[in-house]
């Protein structure tokens, strides 16, 4: 267990370190850098193993933010057009209604920023969760088979569902959601099991040079008369 000093120590030690980053970053890069780590990219930086490569990291189609942003404009109407003109005993009761609304909107559509569906090199994982978070993992090798969805409505926006299925029944990462060009990621899938398992296109063999003759005098070798008149003996 860590005594009071070590964690003073600890903590002074992480304030210098983040006083270092502000001089050489910048206090509003940090923050938006901050900011940025809330929607996902964070949660995937940290499942990555050292010398794992990124194939593609695939986020939710914009479509799921619409009812999202539709919810905030509510909340943003009805705070310029409703809490103006409300008496000062229900005011608090409709200053509550509008940043219910707005907060709900942001909450929403921070939930699907985090759900990120990332295939690497050797595998394909999930992360997602809000408050509680969730990690689901699976080998590319293990993928048996890839199932693409385009529903009607989610033609006219190039988005679809995935279904990725291997011999276990029940896994956390099997239904993928409202993912836009699902049969490009289908295809990145299977071109990369291809290569892990050996089935695709091997690199051309180098043309192996002709042996040479004992008889055939070098190219590099001067032929001379006695040279000649030797293999016209033979």
């Amino acid at each position: 267990m860590r005594t009071p000093k070590e964690m003073v120590d600890g903590l002074t030690d992480r304030f210098v370190r983040w006083l270092d980053r502000v001089a050489e970053d910048g206090l509003i890069r940090l923050l938006w850098w901050r900011i940025k780590s809330w929607f996902g990219h964070r949660m995937v930086a940290r499942k990555l193993v050292s010398g794992e490569r990124v194939i593609i990291e695939v986020a939710h189609s914009w479509i799921v933010h619409v009812p999202s942003i539709l919810i905030a404009l509510v909340g943003v109407a009805l705070a310029v057009l409703w809490v103006p003109f409300v008496s000062a005993r229900i005011a608090w009761f409709a200053i509550a209604v509008v940043v219910g609304l707005i907060g709900y909107a942001f909450f929403r559509s921070l939930y699907w920023s985090r759900d990120r569906f990332v295939l690497t090199d050797t595998r394909v994982f999930r992360v997602w969760g809000l408050f509680s978070l969730r990690e689901a993992e699976m080998e590319v090798v293990r993928l048996l088979d890839i199932t693409v969805l385009r529903p009607w409505f989610l033609r006219p926006f190039n988005s679809g569902h995935l279904v990725l299925e291997n011999a276990a029944q029940q896994q956390g990462i099997r239904d993928i959601h409202y993912v836009p060009r699902p049969a490009d990621i289908a295809r990145l899938i299977h071109k990369r099991r291809r290569e892990m398992t050996g089935a695709g296109p091997k690199p051309p063999e180098k043309k192996k040079p002709n042996p040479r003759r004992p008889d055939h005098p070098a190219t590099n070798r001067p032929v001379t008369a006695r040279r000649q008149a030797t293999l016209r003996h033979r």
